[in-house]
C-alpha cells in the first residue's frame, strides 16, 4: 500500500482522470473476461486467464489510487482502506449467509 500511496501522490492526475482511468481498466477487464469465456464476438481476442488476472490487478491499483488521492495522509489512506474493506466484506458476507424462513 505504501507504493500505491507514494505513486498516487507523485502522479499529477486529477480525481476525474483517475475515475475515468478506472472505467478504462474495467472495460479492459471485461474484454478479457468476455474473450476467456468465449462470449459471442469476443473469442477472437484470444485472452487468457493470465490476462484476466492482470486486468483485475490494474483495476484494483487504480481503485486504490482513487482512495489514496482523496486521503489526507498515508495513515488516513491505510485506516480508511482497512475500515472500508472490513465494512464492505461484512456486508458481502451477510448477503451470502442463508436466511431463515
Amino acid at each position: 500500500m505504501d507504493k500505491i500511496y507514494d505513486l498516487t501522490k507523485a502522479d499529477p492526475k486529477s480525481l476525474q482522470e483517475r475515475a475515468l482511468k478506472l472505467s478504462e481498466e474495467a472495460g479492459e477487464l471485461a474484454q478479457a473476461v468476455l474473450s476467456v469465456t468465449k462470449a459471442p464476438g469476443s473469442a477472437y481476442k484470444n485472452h487468457s486467464l493470465a490476462d484476466v488476472r492482470e486486468e483485475a490487478v490494474d483495476a484494483a491499483i487504480v481503485s486504490l489510487s482513487l482512495l489514496a488521492h482523496v486521503s489526507d495522509s498515508r495513515e488516513d489512506f491505510e485506516a480508511e482502506l482497512d475500515r472500508l474493506m472490513t465494512l464492505k466484506c461484512a456486508k458481502w458476507s451477510e448477503k451470502l449467509e442463508p436466511r431463515e424462513s
